[in-house]
């Protein structure tokens, strides 16, 4: 089920190099702007969460250029994992949405995302592969060229 995917093209092994390489980019350009974001005493995010949400970022775009091109690494497998995670960001986004709606936690504190806040981010972006992912099966669906592989 999980087994690596090797049947890509040329083009479609270049796509995938290109998916890394937008990743690496973006993951680099942030986790600058954090280093001189700390230089100039200013925090964005409390603790742990300024390094975790620039890792969700990156992590969104990787995927999300994956489901939009169909080059997934492990074939279908990949159904399953972006089902899985969307499923779970949604959670993770529902419970964070109602402890900032009750008031038992703040979004915001200040000029600085709380940890509910930056799971509710985190979620967020997990939630997007899920509909990112759905999106593209929908608009293959109804143009009428995609090959269903589940």
């Amino acid at each position: 089920m999980f087994k690596c995917r090797n049947e890509l093209d040329e083009r479609q092994l270049l796509q995938r190099g290109n998916v890394f390489q937008h990743a690496m980019i973006l993951f680099v350009v942030l986790l600058s702007i954090n280093a001189l974001l700390k230089e100039c005493d200013i925090t964005w995010a409390e603790g742990m969460y300024e390094d975790m949400l620039i890792m969700w970022v990156a992590i969104t775009l990787c995927l999300g250029e994956f489901a939009i091109l169909e080059i997934y690494p492990i074939g279908g497998g990949m159904n399953v994992i972006y089902i899985v995670e969307g499923v779970a960001g949604a959670f993770l986004f529902g419970m964070c949405l109602f402890e900032v709606l009750t008031g038992r936690e703040a979004f915001l504190t200040g000029h600085t995302l709380t940890r509910t806040g930056a799971e509710m981010v985190q979620g967020g972006c997990m939630l997007l592969l899920l509909l990112v992912f759905c999106g593209k099966k929908v608009y293959n669906h109804r143009k009428g060229g995609g090959e269903d592989e589940a």
